[in-house]
């Protein structure tokens, strides 16, 4: 092995207090940032961890991910990797789900998205809430009509419930072994637990009488002429939308925090949608909405709700003239690379127009709002929608408000939030 291995990395080196924790822990992005400035685009932050934001060297780590690299281990189960079956059987799960999620299948489902996203808004007028509590909600349920005809009662609950779980043993952060008694592990097992037997009995009924053509997930799976395991249908129904709700709810209270605080931008918004048919909203928001679209990117490149993101090296792995040893985790953050001027032009002033011209307003790799490679967001162009959706439903059906937005910081846990929003929705005439 080449004797820069992870120990000649550079990186912040304060013994076993590990005092650069706490500043971390104070301001996360900033404390990565002054390390970047300092150590270079590969630094090692503590033993076993080394932080990357070269964009290059993160799209070869993305790109060899279940070669190279795999996903963080979950904590709950010892840190230990998946194993090859595992894996397989992951993708066998993200194949199972793609009737729903392909972009070319997105056109006919998306006015149940529309419905339902519809209906989440209007139960959100007149009272004051927080949008990086309600979005969770709102997303579970714009979701679910593209996977069930009939959603079963309850299982909202048991996904929002699970993503909590899952949320708490993220912030945790500390591998427990398999072996050892886990109230936490418990937790997130019954949750999980609690998601299968709310989908297991639909799987049950077999094929549906109508002979029309399947539309919903579930429809799809049931008509298969291969019969798909019960497993791989359930986590195809259950955790494929359980992995969404944190990206997407994020994203989802970011978008009315940037509508909300550019109403100029908001107005050229409302235009845009009242000038565009309303058929080709529904069903195709990216074509109908350009502006709009250039809108949602740049809300997800200023705040990108997976501002963290991670791979633990099976093997070891070459990031630039540093050999990565096997078994340490590989982070990298998207947030960071959105706002590094070395890869955009002003990356702190929040511009969509910088997307509406014909090339990339950035360097190749230094967009990554939904990750990418083998293991990207399953359901980026279904999100992409929601967002745009939900723009277009506030534009033409409600008025925003949300005074204070002076006071509402940037939240950097497992998910990028806005900290402090409160906002209110008012009927306005509708289309």
């Amino acid at each position: 092995m080449s004797k820069r291995t992870a120990e000649a990395i550079p990186g912040p080196r304060n013994g076993v207090f590990g005092r650069h924790l706490d500043e971390y822990e104070s301001r996360p992005a900033g404390f990565l940032e002054d390390c970047r400035r300092r150590y270079g685009d590969v630094f090692r932050f503590d033993t076993d961890v080394v932080v990357v934001t070269d964009p290059a060297e993160i799209t070869k780590v993305l790109v060899h991910t279940n070669r190279d690299c795999v996903p963080n281990a979950n904590p709950l189960h010892g840190g230990r990797f998946p194993t090859p079956e595992q894996t397989r059987q992951w993708m066998r799960t993200r194949q199972a789900a793609l009737p729903v999620l392909r972009p070319a299948a997105l056109p006919e489902l998306l006015p149940l998205v529309s419905a339902a996203l519809a209906g989440e808004l209007r139960a959100l007028e007149g009272g004051w809430f927080d949008p990086a509590e309600r979005a969770w909600r709102v997303c579970v349920n714009t979701m679910l009509p593209l996977y069930f005809p009939d959603p079963p009662p309850g299982l909202a609950d048991a996904l929002l419930t699970a993503f909590a779980e899952g949320r708490k043993a993220g912030e945790a952060a500390i591998r427990i072994p398999s072996w050892w008694p886990s109230r936490l592990r418990r937790r997130v097992q019954r949750a999980d637990q609690s998601i299968r037997d709310h989908i297991a009995p639909l799987l049950a009924e077999g094929r549906p009488a109508s002979g029309g053509e399947p539309v919903t997930l579930l429809e799809h799976l049931l008509t298969r002429d291969e019969p798909v395991p019960t497993d791989v249908a359930q986590a195809a129904l259950g955790i494929t939308v359980l992995g969404a709700i944190g990206t997407m709810g994020g994203a989802w209270s970011w978008l009315l925090y940037h509508l909300a605080t550019h109403p100029g931008l908001f107005d050229r918004i409302r235009a845009e949608v009242a000038a565009a048919p309303a058929e080709e909203v529904a069903a195709r928001p990216e074509r109908a909405l350009p502006y709009t679209q250039a809108f949602v990117q740049e809300v997800l490149r200023f705040h990108p709700p997976a501002w963290l993101l991670g791979r633990d090296a099976v093997t070891d792995v070459t990031l630039g003239r540093w050999t990565v040893p096997r078994g340490t985790a590989i982070m990298f953050s998207p947030y960071l690379l959105h706002h590094d001027e070395r890869h955009w032009k002003e990356p702190e002033r929040f511009d969509p127009a910088r997307w509406l011209g014909d090339d990339p307003p950035h360097a190749p790799g230094a967009y990554l709002p939904f990750a990418a490679g083998p293991r990207g967001c399953l359901g980026t162009h279904l999100g992409m929608a929601i967002l745009l959706l939900t723009a277009a439903h506030l534009a033409t059906g409600h008025d925003l408000d949300a005074p204070g937005l002076d006071r509402v910081r940037p939240l950097f846990g497992p998910t990028l939030i806005p900290e402090g929003m409160s906002c209110r929705l008012a009927a306005r005439h509708r289309r």
